[in-house]
């Protein structure tokens, strides 16, 4: 098995330290040594030692000593080469008289009143701007590490340029599926792990700029510079080009999908003006207006058919068909003389930040058929938004990328798909829930090609029987 990487001590105290590595390839276990230093005593955690997590704390410690400390991993009993680390504990401190500890003691308790105070009103100062320009708040999965609770510089190698990858014989994913959901589908959420350490350092300068932040519906789903969507304006004012919206490439072009955000009231003219420069023709929305009582996207088109102007863009609505679970809407578009025929399909039954319920995979992916029938008939990138555009958004264009790719091939890698669709915009496939539905989707679709197959041969025998 390949050694643990990128080992760190963290948690240093004076009996104690807490050991935290990156799993390497799939390892059993993992085994701990720690030696001090001028000392032939080895300090071991257990016996047998057998750790699974790969983070682990060694206790019982002397303080203000120096040790030399090992991982290794286990694969079917055979070690890796061990990875070291040198760390020391903490020096004890004098016991400061009754005196100085009461000093310090009220120091502390009024400089953390302070800080609080402090922390209240910049608290309350950033809802009131939030409130004023349209901006509401988000779970971000990478705010661990850009918030330095882990290793900063393990978001330093690269990780723009960063590729994660795991294929998968399609024949061997019922098994792959089953080992990966073991102890609580520990080894999804390890992959997972991984995937938020993608595009910590891609920059996002016009996402920042005064004049936009307003055009944000969370202060921090921002996209990338380098693969936003620029719309075309007669304004050279600064930040008239800006929308929140990414290209993200699909398996038959490197711009098949542009991924946005639910537009805003502020935004809506800037949406259909989107629309029309990328001549798109299908648009996905994967949320409605509003979901528990909360608003999660404006309601961006018609509400009749008697036509609207958004900006510039006239849209009127041709036609509306509801199913159970999604809506179908014909719209037709002008401005000046151009006219443009758009697709809206409206899936609403799929909650915020979760999946379709377990019996659900098989309407998201009647769905997702859908929409991929009439992208064949269709020019212009497919616009795909839910409420951030990142966490359905994701997880809708990976299910459709997948499902062309299954058609072609007998492999699949979700782990590489999540991880460039991660490089071009941050956060897609927004929770580990999202990302296990993937693979169960995945199942799915491989056993539909597999009766596919076995009706085909059927088929032929009974032909050539003739």
């Amino acid at each position: 098995p390949a050694p643990p990487k990128s080992l760190f001590a963290v948690n240093k105290t004076q009996t104690s330290v807490t050991l935290l590595w990156v799993e390497e390839g799939v390892a059993d276990f993992f085994e701990v040594f720690c030696q001090q230093v001028g000392s032939s005593q080895e300090i071991k955690l257990q016996e047998p030692i057998s750790v699974s997590s790969h983070v682990v704390t060694i206790s019982s410690l002397l303080p203000a000593t120096a040790y030399n400390c090992s991982v290794t991993s286990f694969s079917h009993d055979s070690p890796s080469v061990p990875t070291f680390i040198a760390v020391s504990t903490m020096v004890t401190e004098m016991n400061p008289n009754v005196v100085v500890i009461s000093v310090l003691a009220i120091l502390s308790t009024l400089l953390i009143g302070l800080l609080l105070i402090t922390l209240i009103i910049l608290r309350k100062k950033h809802l009131q701007m939030a409130r004023e320009c349209g901006a509401g708040t988000f779970v971000n999965f990478a705010s661990l590490e850009r918030d330095g609770k882990l290793p900063y510089n393990w978001s330093k190698n690269g990780l723009k340029k960063r590729k994660l990858t795991n294929p998968v014989q399609l024949d061997d994913f019922d098994a792959y599926i089953k080992d990966m959901a073991k102890d609580s589908d520990y080894k999804f959420s390890l992959q997972f792990e991984e995937l938020k350490l993608i595009g910590l350092d891609i920059p996002h300068f016009a996402a920042d700029l005064p004049l936009n932040r307003c055009k944000n519906r969370y202060t921090n789903i921002l996209p990338y510079d380098f693969s936003r969507v620029r719309l075309i304006s007669m304004n050279e004012e600064e930040g008239a080009d800006y929308i929140n919206a990414n290209y993200i490439p699909g398996y038959n072009s490197p711009q098949e999908y542009i991924a946005t955000q639910g537009p805003l009231p502020e935004t809506r003219n800037d949406f259909w003006k989107m629309v029309l420069q990328q001549k798109s023709q299908i648009i996905v929305m994967l949320t409605q207006c509003n979901e528990k009582r909360r608003v999660k996207c404006d309601h961006y088109w018609p509400f009749t058919e008697e036509p609207i102007a958004y900006g510039d863009v006239t849209v009127e609505m041709i036609s509306e068909e509801g199913q159970d679970d999604w809506a179908c809407r014909h719209f037709r578009i002008n401005y000046a003389d151009e006219v443009q025929d758009v697709m809206h399909f409206n899936y609403t039954a799929w909650p915020d930040h979760g999946v379709p319920t377990a019996n659900a995979a098989e309407s998201i992916l009647q769905f997702v058929h859908m929409v991929r029938r009439q992208a064949t008939k269709s020019k212009g990138p497919m616009i795909v938004h839910c409420s951030a555009g990142v966490g359905r958004t994701g997880t809708f264009i990976a299910l459709d990328r997948l499902l062309q790719h299954i058609r072609d091939h007998e492999f699949v890698d979700i782990l590489g798909l999540v991880s460039e669709m991660r490089s071009y915009r941050m956060s897609m496939v927004q929770t580990e829930e999202q990302y296990i539905f993937i693979h169960q989707c995945v199942q799915l679709m491989w056993m539909k090609k597999k009766q596919q197959f076995c009706i085909s041969d059927v088929i032929y025998e009974n032909v050539s029987k003739s």
